[in-house]
């Protein structure tokens, strides 16, 4: 199965000022490609720096600058793994993360790889 380790921040939060996670991240992302699991993955920027909001209003797309004040959660960052529900959720534990931030696991369900095959537990069991 394909997973996406999600790391979400509230931008409402105040940060703790704790040391950068990067090294840590790559050292954990090493540690999945030489298992064979990562897919790829990095760093977002935060929503308060860049962030662009696209809406398709019937035939009109509408292109917003942000930050959103509305913003209650962001996307931090991600890793893209492949492996079991398990292993996903034991690289999920490991990503270290700061005092507003958590780590949602989600399934990627892959409609076609490009070569007309499927994977990834798409179609949903």
């Amino acid at each position: 199965m394909i997973y996406m380790l999600n790391i979400v921040y509230d931008p409402q939060t105040p940060s703790d000022r704790s040391p950068s996670k990067q090294k840590e991240h790559q050292r954990l992302g090493d540690e999945m490609r030489s298992k064979g699991h990562d897919l790829g993955g990095g760093g977002l920027a935060p929503v308060d720096i860049w962030i662009k909001h696209v809406q398709h209003l019937g035939d009109e797309t509408v292109i917003t600058d942000g930050p959103f004040a509305e913003t209650r959660e962001a996307l931090g960052g991600f890793f893209l793994v492949e492996c079991s529900e398990e292993e996903a959720l034991e690289y999920a534990g490991r990503i270290p993360v700061d005092n507003r931030s958590h780590i949602e696991v989600r399934q990627v369900w892959v409609y076609n790889d490009g070569k007309g095959n499927t994977r990834g537990g798409w179609p949903p069991r």
